[in-house]
């Protein structure tokens, strides 16, 4: 379980211009009558860890020029170029639509320049959705080949969700990027405007998204909403919950005496184990029948990971906790002090160590504490064993 300084580590235990104008750059002399391809239509799916994918649509209809379009020599962006501009890709936006972004921000010097090189790149199509810091004045190819690093989209315009991540956490990072309301993100949580399923509620019946905000790399634009981007991480959650069968697995858990687990109660195990270990198998499994012996018995769960999920909520950063707090009474999430669950999940977990819980280990585990070569487990029987390993220190 995790110590009381935070991470994966503790006991189990009580713890811009015309388009086209001259401007000095030289044309192109003109060449043979091209006959340029179409781009697309096509869907574009840019994937990225955690299965969330940003989609562009491209279709550029067949056109005939006699010469080639206004374009810029420059053939070369410093990344570290201070005269960078912002350039958004929006989702859904054509190649036209994304030339015309970028000569609006005096990236290219027509936007026919962007196409037709567009044309003739195969690559061009994992453009993705985002905003990205790109040179300006350079040639369409350029400006190309800036669009497709990734290195390029600017900070604003990503969100990272990772396991063992707090829900909370990306609520503040969503309000700061995109300067939203946190009240409001929370609001739309609150009145379940996210698409939440019907058991994703805390003991007291009130709606919540700790553990359902699906861990990945989210690019956002201007066309974002607080609504919509809570939603797509929410959908995406739950059809993954849905693949790994977790209401019928979860109610073959035992979460008290005589009752089985509700999906949201499993959720909250495979949270606790994600706080507490790094290995989804065999640690994950392990912690999860540890959990249940614990709950089946019902005795306290004592996982300190509880405790400072909520002490770190009230003070709106992480914080390290103490032995007291983890076994405070009056704290519905100091599982030292409280028997059961907590209220809610303490954390995202990710989707291995949700199907590492819901297929728990066998051996009969108590107790468990992490050490420097590893996670070690012990049996209720071996409880003496456990404290001098896991509490003389």
């Amino acid at each position: 379980m995790g110590s009381p300084e935070g991470g994966k580590t503790g006991t189990g235990y009580a713890v811009p211009g015309e388009n086209g104008a001259d401007d000095g750059y030289e044309d192109p002399p003109p060449t043979r009558r091209d006959r340029l391809k179409a781009w697309g239509p096509l869907l574009v799916p840019v994937v990225v860890f955690g299965g969330i994918a940003a989609f562009v649509f491209a279709g550029i209809a067949d056109m005939a020029r006699t010469s080639h379009a206004p374009d810029y020599s420059a053939s070369s962006c410093s990344p570290s170029d201070p005269h960078k501009v912002l350039v958004e890709v929006n989702t859904g936006a054509t190649g036209k639509a994304i030339g015309d972004a970028l000569f609006n921000a005096g990236v290219v010097r027509s936007t026919q320049a962007f196409v037709d090189a567009a044309g003739h790149n195969e690559a061009a199509r994992g453009i993705s959705t985002g905003t990205y810091r790109v040179c300006p004045k350079i040639s369409a190819a350029t400006a190309i080949t800036e669009l497709l690093n990734s290195a390029n989209l600017s900070p604003d315009s990503l969100l990272e969700v990772r396991p063992g991540d707090y829900s909370w956490e990306t609520l503040q990072a969503l309000a700061k990027k995109r300067e939203w309301s946190k009240d409001d993100l929370q609001q739309l949580i609150d009145t379940n405007q996210i698409g939440l399923p019907p058991w994703s509620k805390s003991a007291d019946g009130h709606w919540t998204a700790e553990g359902m905000l699906e861990p990945g790399r989210y690019t956002l634009t201007s066309a974002d909403t607080p609504q919509s981007v809570l939603t797509s991480m929410v959908r995406t959650r739950v059809a993954e919950l849905t693949a790994l069968g977790l209401p019928a697995k979860a109610a073959m858990l035992k979460c008290a005496p005589a009752r089985a687990c509700t999906p949201e109660e499993a959720l909250t195990i495979a949270s606790l184990a994600e706080a507490e270990v790094t290995k989804p198998d065999p640690d994950g499994r392990e912690v999860s029948e540890a959990v249940q012996n614990r709950l089946s018995r019902g005795d306290f769960v004592g996982v300190d990971a509880t405790t400072r999920y909520w002490m770190s909520l009230l003070a709106g950063k992480r914080v390290p906790v103490t032995a007291r707090e983890v076994t405070d009474p009056t704290d519905p999430y100091a599982t030292g002090g409280h028997k059961g669950l907590p209220p809610t999940p303490v954390s995202i977990p990710s989707k291995q160590m949700i199907a590492a819980v819901l297929t728990p280990a066998t051996e009969r585990w108590y107790y468990w504490c992490a050490s420097g070569d590893g996670t070690k487990f012990f049996k209720e029987s071996e409880k003496t064993q456990f404290e001098q390993t896991c509490l003389t220190h």
